[in-house]
């Protein structure tokens, strides 16, 4: 009688119900191997949660690495001139009017050129910035980043004295260290006794920089604007103008004000546009693997919906014992539904900590797992970046993980707890 009124007194997700649902979970193999497949769903979440944080933490740290890469070692937006001549005193005017735009950091004349180089009996691609000594210098990711020499003498001495910096990878592929010579050709053309000759001419390495980006260290020269100029343009401007903002993340904004300020027709291109083939994949593949491990998660979750049919199935008995004495529907609901809910909580919670230690460990994870396999995760010529698997780990979305974790798995208990609830007493005691 005592049993019978705790019961009925026993308020919803009390202590009688939760003891009742616990002890439901921890079923012997004899009553259908409830608790084994209690225990293969709660490593199904827990391993599908997981993986969830593991593979999105991995694809923001890619991601904001190669943001964080190419925009320190490339401008932010690029006005170019319209004007078929421009000269020297107009586009440092403009220079001057872009830099009066709030939000600008700095705004300086720069050209690119593709071209050849040689050294050593070697031959090479690469891409020559020309831009001025100071604005090299703020360019923090490449005056960070110098391992040979320094950018003190940049764009410093005469003829084969100047110097230039030139990435580690292109210095490495010609043999050349800082204080080396380097040879290269210009698109232009001279005429010689003997014929058109290609123009060329020798520069001294003043320093080697190594950012970590593929593509920047393995192609890049920086030289000094006005020779860049000369050597490529035979003294023409190119008209184009780089801008440094303070917030990359403003180029929308500061489209229309950055060409109000210009006073002529521009045509403005942002870092975006210039990697738009690699900021579009990288956000569908973001989109494209949050949806599949979602989907990862709802199958991880139809074992606990067996193990919920299975032990509703079989404590069919017990549900009738439980409604004879006094509890009600919602009392049999809440029981079951906080079994099933368990496994989804506790596999959820599991899974975020083993998916944020992955994370936080995971070079010495890299290094473990290439040592015994004997292969490397992470190739620098296909990911175009070096220094292991980058990880970020967003805690709005590690919140948003756990909490369809739950969701889901307590969606997946939901229907048969709700059957339990339904169970007729007297059908079920009939033939006991």
């Amino acid at each position: 009688m005592s049993q019978e009124l705790a019961i009925k007194q026993n308020k919803p997700f009390g202590a009688i119900e939760r003891r009742i649902a616990m002890r439901y979970l921890r079923a012997k193999k004899t009553q259908g191997g409830v608790g084994l497949i209690a225990a293969i769903s709660f490593t199904c979440i827990m391993l599908a949660i997981a993986a969830m944080i593991i593979i999105m933490s991995i694809m923001n740290g890619f991601r904001d690495d190669m943001i964080r890469l190419t925009v320190g070692s490339e401008g932010h937006m690029y006005v170019a001139s319209s004007s078929p001549q421009p000269t020297p005193e107009s586009m440092r005017e403009m220079e001057e009017r872009l830099m009066t735009v709030p939000g600008v950091e700095e705004a300086f004349q720069f050209n690119q050129s593709y071209t050849g180089v040689q050294a050593n009996g070697q031959f090479a691609l690469a891409q020559i910035i020309g831009i001025r000594p100071d604005n090299l210098k703020n360019y923090d990711l490449i005056s960070q980043s110098i391992t040979q020499g320094s950018l003190e003498s940049f764009g410093q001495g005469e003829g084969s004295e100047e110097t230039i910096a030139i990435g580690s990878r292109l210095a490495a592929g010609l043999g050349l260290r800082a204080g080396d010579r380097l040879m290269i050709f210009s698109p232009r053309t001279r005429t010689t006794v003997t014929g058109p000759q290609p123009i060329r001419k020798v520069y001294t390495i003043g320093a080697v920089f190594e950012v970590g980006l593929l593509q920047t260290d393995q192609t890049y020269i920086y030289m000094d604007f006005e020779e860049a100029t000369l050597l490529f343009d035979g003294g023409k401007l190119s008209g184009e103008i780089q801008l440094r903002l303070f917030n990359p993340d403003m180029i929308e904004t500061l489209k229309k004000p950055v060409g109000n300020a210009a006073q002529e027709p521009v045509f403005i291109t942002t870092w975006k546009d210039r990697n738009a083939t690699i900021a579009t994949a990288l956000r569908t593949e973001q989109i494209a693997m949050r949806f599949i491990f979602m989907v990862v998660v709802v199958i991880a979750a139809f074992p606990v919906l067996a193990s919920m049919i299975m032990l509703v199935k079989n404590k069919s008995k017990d549900i009738a014992i439980l409604r004879t004495i006094g509890a009600s529907r919602g009392g049999v609901l809440r029981i079951f539904f906080m079994s099933g809910a368990m496994i989804g909580i506790l596999g959820t919670l599991a899974g975020l900590v083993f998916g944020i230690l992955f994370c936080l460990n995971i070079g010495a994870i890299q290094v473990a797992i290439e040592f015994v396999t004997g292969t490397e995760l992470f190739p620098e010529d296909v990911y175009q970046l070096s220094g292991g698997i980058p990880a970020k780990i967003v805690w709005t979305e590690v919140f948003g993980v756990a909490f369809w974790g739950f969701l889901i798995s307590a969606a997946a208990t939901l229907f048969p707890a709700l059957n339990a609830s339904k169970v007729d007493p007297v059908d079920a005691l009939r033939y006991e």
